[in-house]
């Protein structure tokens, strides 16, 4: 089963101001078999926001790739106060 409750990934969003750097990754990342893709905000073509599942050292390695042109944080939940 892969998802958020695999031991060694955990979830990440991924967003940036160019759409079609995200739309490229997403398709890079469809094939990556350390990753999971759970949600592609914005149509696939366009994407404003990657909702991801993957090892930190992946989210690592991705962001040392792409510098300040992506954005890549850990996602947790909303808490309400």
């Amino acid at each position: 089963m892969t998802g958020p409750y695999d031991p060694g990934r955990m979830p990440y969003m991924i967003g940036g101001p160019d759409p079609s750097l995200l739309a490229e990754l997403a398709g890079k990342l469809r094939d990556d078999p350390e990753v999971t893709i759970r949600r592609i905000v914005g149509p696939p073509e366009r994407p404003s926001l990657l909702a991801v599942d993957m090892p930190p050292a992946r989210a690592g390695a991705l962001q040392a790739q792409y510098g300040t042109r992506l954005t890549i944080e850990p996602d947790a939940p909303v808490e309400l106060y």
